[in-house]
């Protein structure tokens, strides 16, 4: 069959009816389904659904028929019945979200997705649909880079599909059936006739596309998705296997998808010496080929062992009159859903449809690009190209500013219609050069993100030159990165024109300090200041901390360094600005230093815990650790001369409550001691000890209570802390 957005859907299904046919209604739906005959297929699954209604594997059969025959409402219906029954597996789940997602009912999808990624984790598929709702709403607002028209010159009431650039116009496959062609064959799928090739010499005329004549290509079965040579001379194109005229079915009984090839001949002024490609078997489909630009490289589909989906995509090269051994194209972009219709743009940029990742419906197209030796970095385009419909087949020209692709989208004139795309986005180019010489840099890795999503990334060619499709009115980031250099970005804005960025990267070698500021508790402090100073130059160098946490400096060599970070205070308290020393004269260039400073907040009011502040057994002597504790206390209240605290200490619970009194209190005022020994005014400072009186946790245990609490857990009672009572 050459309806191959669902081919493999079909296959996977057929396998398993047999052994579930039990009574005549299921039987006969089940034969109908063999046979491809859906529409009987489902009154019969539906009929004797009404006398068993809590059949799972019938349900599971019926929602399956309507799934095949783009009967998403009532597929929901079956599958939100299946989802409820208790004995209905996992997958289930995820079926029901596609419906859904393909009826337009984005938050329920997402809900369903999440429930199935609970239900099955280890699901690529689940971590790729789930999520929240709003990275689909996102997809469903027009961002009016595209318009989108119905070629009403090409389309029917019957499907027409899978256009493909030739000459001045396109070819593409329809079963709208012509005199000739294989009318005398009915497709039990679509009661209509087998998909032909037809031709539009002209797409901007009002002609009527021409069925491709001669005893090749088109024969009695299934043609479709064609490709073209650069010269026209040659076609690749898709066909169902037959032989002799015979279908040839696998040893599934299923008649698979093959590659065919065919010359132009002049004088005969039609396509001859028809063949399959060496590619081809009979138990797996190879289909919907796309060449290259220069025609060394052929781009398909294919279900064949080793595939990670229900159809994979694949490339072959050129070994002269044949082609080479399918590479799959990797995990990037192949989904355990399927993938179908690819075509290599002249860019180098490969689009194609899949139902694997978060889309807005059925089959959504996507882009990706090759980088890094792999293709990758899925790219949807959102609407007006997707749609909740399937949408496939996107051809696009040279420049990237017109092209067609195919939609069973609502307000069509039949099942799949050919629509016509105009691009009107804007292109943000430049080049990265060296900022010394100011050479171009080829090979440099450039990249366009929004906020924190990816838009595209690309290498720069001999030129050290790029260029990305944008959106007006956004606001971007492009970075280059390139071995032996440092990385650069530049922040662009774009308005309704095209715009040039240069990018210098400056070589590696030199020492630089890359520096965080953060709070207590791991928040960056944005709007944070740091200043380094050379002490031996006295040069001040200065940084304002952004929500990335990267203040970047350009160190000398042999050079001692102060670091320090300062905030402004508010309203209603301070942060502290630390400082440390640097040097590099330990160091051997290149290197990357990197410092994180922590700042802390104050106000008055507040607790503060003195972290790792121990004493000996029933002791309350400050030791030599805890020593280095109060230092920070007595730096702190340096720092800021005004501040009076009240310094508490506290035990657990085990113990006489009075001795935990009189312990408390001689370690509290032990630690006032230290710091009126270390310059602070005993005037700033009152000593409290509150024993187990103030617990943190449920861990009380005086008198009849006891205790379950673990060592762990007594131990967070048992602390030393200072309350500001004045700050300034």
């Amino acid at each position: 069959m050459i309806r191959s957005k669902t081919i493999l859907s079909i296959i996977l299904t057929a396998a398993c009816m047999s052994a579930f046919a039990q009574r005549s209604a299921i039987r006969q739906g089940d034969k109908n389904f063999a046979r491809f005959e859906f529409n009987a297929a489902a009154e019969n699954y539906a009929h004797a659904a009404t006398r068993e209604p809590d059949n799972l594997v019938l349900r599971e059969k019926l929602a399956r028929t309507f799934v095949l025959l783009d009967n998403h409402g009532e597929a929901e219906a079956q599958y939100a019945f299946i989802t409820k029954m208790p004995n209905a597996p996992a997958i289930d789940k995820l079926y029901y979200g596609l419906e859904l997602r393909a009826n337009g009912k984005y938050a329920d999808a997402q809900k369903a997705f999440n429930d199935y990624l609970a239900a099955a984790p280890d699901d690529s598929r689940a971590k790729e649909l789930s999520g929240p709702a709003d990275k689909v709403t996102a997809l469903a607002t027009d961002m009016r880079m595209y318009e989108v028209f119905n070629l009403g010159m090409c389309n029917t009431d019957a499907s027409d599909m899978s256009p493909a650039f030739y000459k001045d116009g396109i070819v593409f496959s329809s079963n709208r059936g012509h005199d000739g062609g294989a009318m005398h064959h009915e497709d039990a799928w679509s009661g209509r006739t087998f998909y032909d090739l037809y031709q539009l010499p002209h797409v901007d005329s009002l002609a009527t596309p021409l069925f491709i004549r001669g005893h090749q290509p088109n024969r009695q079965y299934h043609e479709g998705s064609a490709t073209f040579t650069a010269d026209g001379r040659e076609m690749y194109f898709t066909r169902s296997n037959y032989v002799k005229g015979k279908a040839a079915k696998s040893k599934e009984k299923i008649v698979k998808l093959q590659i065919m090839h065919a010359d132009w001949s002049d004088a005969k002024k039609q396509w001859v010496n028809v063949k399959p490609i060496n590619l081809n078997s009979s138990e797996y489909d190879i289909a919907h080929p796309s060449l290259s630009k220069d025609g060394n490289k052929l781009y398909f589909i294919s279900d064949m062992p080793g595939s990670l989906g229900a159809t994979d995509l694949y490339v072959s090269e050129r070994n002269g009159s044949s082609w080479g051994a399918p590479v799959n194209l990797g995990k990037d972009v192949n989904t355990k859903g399927r993938e179908m219709f690819p075509y290599i743009a002249d860019d180098n940029t490969l689009y194609y449809a899949s139902d694997g990742l978060t889309g807005l419906g059925g089959l959504d197209i996507y882009s990706a690009t090759y980088m890094g030796g792999k293709w990758g970095n899925p790219q949807n385009p959102g609407t007006p190209i997707n749609s909740r419909w399937d949408d496939f087949g996107y051809i696009t020209n040279a420049k990237n500013t017109a092209g067609y692709l195919t939609s069973d989208r609502e307000r069509g004139r039949g099942g799949d219609d050919i629509y016509r795309f105009t691009r009107s986005g804007v292109t943000v180019c430049g080049t990265v050069v060296d900022a010394q010489g100011k050479a171009p840099l080829s090979g440099a890795e450039v990249r366009l993100t929004e906020g924190d999503n990816l838009i595209g990334k690309k290498k720069t060619g001999e030129k050290g030159e790029f260029c990305f499709n944008a959106l007006p009115g956004r606001s971007y980031k492009i970075s280059a990165v390139l071995k032996e250099y440092e990385t650069n970005s530049t922040a662009v804005t774009t308005g309704k024109g095209n715009q040039t960025v240069q990018l210098q990267l400056t070589k590696a070698g030199g020492t630089t300090l890359t520096v965080c500021v953060h709070q207590k508790g791991g928040s960056t402090v944005e709007g944070a200041v740091v200043e380094l100073t050379n002490k031996r130059t006295g040069a001040v160098k200065s940084c304002t901390i952004k929500a990335d946490c990267k203040c970047k400096f350009d160190l000398d060599e042999e050079a001692d360094y102060r670091l320090c970070a300062s905030m402004a205070p508010t309203s209603r308290g301070v942060y502290t600005n630390p400082c440390q020393a640097l040097t590099t004269s330990d160091q051997v260039a290149p290197a990357n230093l990197y410092e994180n400073m922590e700042m802390v907040y104050l106000e008055e009011n507040m607790t503060v815990k003195i972290d790792n502040l121990y004493y000996d057994l029933g002791k309350w002597d400050i030791r030599e650790d805890a020593a280095r504790e109060l230092d920070k206390v007595v730096a702190l209240m340096r720092e800021f001369p005004a501040m009076q605290i009240e310094l508490s200490s506290h035990t657990d619970c085990r113990g006489n409550m009075l001795a935990n009194d009189e312990l408390s209190t001689k370690r509290a005022q032990s630690c006032v001691s230290y710091l009126i020994a270390n310059g602070i005014e005993k005037s700033r400072l009152t000593a409290i000890g509150y024993g187990e009186r103030k617990l943190v946790n449920n861990c009380a245990c005086e008198g009849k209570q006891k205790s379950t609490c673990t060592e762990e857990e007594h131990a967070v009672n048992r602390r030393t802390e200072f309350k500001i009572v004045k700050l300034r």
